[in-house]
């Protein structure tokens, strides 16, 4: 081809080539800020202090989170009741399936 069939045809790629950084960074940005989200929601059920566990790594936030959801009574994580106490709000619903290590 031409040169300047080739020149046409480079815009889409190069507006592809400069758009995926920009997805990415919002890609991660969208993953930090949900971890963060899920650090705050996991450490008071846990008992762990927010100021003590600032610096946690990704990997361990979601460990702990794994590890609380899997050692949940299997009554309270399914069944007729957990409606109910969903009903009242996120806090009350989690400190009532809170249970210690």
């Amino acid at each position: 081809g031409s040169l300047a069939y080739r020149c046409m045809d480079a815009g889409p790629l190069r507006d592809q080539m400069t758009l995926k950084p920009l997805l990415e960074k919002r890609r991660r940005a969208r993953i930090n800020d949900s971890l963060n989200h899920l650090k705050s929601l996991i450490l008071p059920l846990v008992g762990k202090d927010n100021a003590r566990y600032s610096k946690l790594e990704k990997a361990d936030i979601l460990e702990m989170t794994v590890r609380f959801l899997r050692d949940l009574p299997q009554s309270r994580s399914s069944g007729a009741a957990a409606p109910r106490r969903a009903q009242s709000g996120p806090q009350p619903c989690a400190a009532a399936m809170w249970r210690p290590w």
